[in-house]
């Protein structure tokens, strides 16, 4: 199960580290606009998403609770770097949770992923775990990195697509 999805979910990993490579560490919370999320949050907010789905999932979550209040949907985006850990750690724990995540969604079973979506912002656009985990693999990942496209444009990077 999943298996387009975790396909999409590696490339769009790739995707992330080529944007983030040339992005030095003391930028990371640089924010060009009022409100714009910098790429120390979004990288942050994209772990926590991936511990969400391997919890999901019937995992294990690792992060703990000051992740939740960092990164997750109610946080608020701090331009203060030593608020952040590192870019390398950030971008460690992404790829580690989801690694897991697509651990587990290779394994779902039709019947877990039948149940209804316990998140009560998404479950009516998004009903089942299938649709919860297939968009947490996907769409909410490529939403946010195209946020941390349009942060590299606005400080005067290139784009690479």
């Amino acid at each position: 199960m999943f298996e387009t999805e975790c396909t999409v979910n590696k490339f769009l990993l790739g995707y992330c580290r080529m944007m983030i490579a040339e992005i030095p560490e003391e930028r990371m919370t640089e924010q060009p606009l009022p409100g714009v999320n910098h790429p120390a949050w979004i990288l942050g907010h994209l772990a926590y998403s991936g511990d969400v789905a391997v919890g999901r999932l019937g995992g294990q979550k690792a992060l703990a609770e000051e992740w939740t209040k960092q990164f997750g949907p109610s946080s608020k985006v701090s331009a203060v770097r030593a608020d952040y850990p590192s870019k390398d750690e950030l971008i460690r724990i992404l790829e580690a949770r989801f690694d897991q995540a697509r651990q587990l969604a290779g394994v779902a079973t039709a019947e877990q992923m039948a149940n209804p979506n316990p998140n009560p912002r998404m479950k009516a656009g998004l009903p089942t775990m299938r649709d919860a985990i297939a968009f947490l693999l996907t769409g909410h990942l490529g939403v946010h990195l195209g946020q941390l496209s349009a942060w590299r444009r606005m400080i005067g990077m290139s784009p690479l697509f």
